[in-house]
């Protein structure tokens, strides 16, 4: 499969403006989403239930893994945070592609305080991932405003 994918992404563009929560999905070599996550961190008083750390959650338990393996990727909606980042880094999944960024949160605070690439970077030594930044952010970009 090459990523990034306008299909999957649009798909996920489309539940975060319908359904009001950033989006996030994994997606298997073959190109299909194995599992969706989003943002539940009040609901489930859970401050770790950000979109991303669902959807890897899900895939790993619904494919009976902790670690993905080679060729998974996530897609999200908006920019992982340093939580996410690591989270991406220990599931070892290959790439991620992200559509906003904090650059557009409105009056949002800045939860991404340590870059997305920079946490990538650091954590190379464990598992290097490949980056695709503000994929579709003009689709997305006035989200927060």
């Amino acid at each position: 499969m090459l990523n990034p994918s306008e299909e999957i992404m649009r798909e996920l563009i489309h539940d975060q403006r319908t359904k009001d929560s950033i989006y996030a999905a994994v997606v298997s070599p073959e190109g299909e989403i194995i599992a969706k996550g989003h943002t539940t961190v009040n609901k489930d008083n859970d401050p770790s239930a950000h979109a991303e750390i669902n959807a890897i959650r899900e895939a790993c338990k619904m494919l009976g893994l902790s670690r993905l393996g080679k060729g998974y990727w996530l897609y999200t909606t908006f920019e992982p945070c340093p939580l996410c980042s690591s989270a991406i880094i220990w599931a070892g999944i290959d790439g991620v592609v992200y559509a906003n960024n904090p650059g557009y949160r409105g009056k949002e605070d800045n939860w991404s305080f340590i870059p997305c690439r920079e946490m990538l970077q650091r954590g190379k030594y464990l598992h290097q991932v490949k980056l695709v930044e503000n994929f579709l952010i003009d689709e997305i970009k006035d989200y927060f405003h």
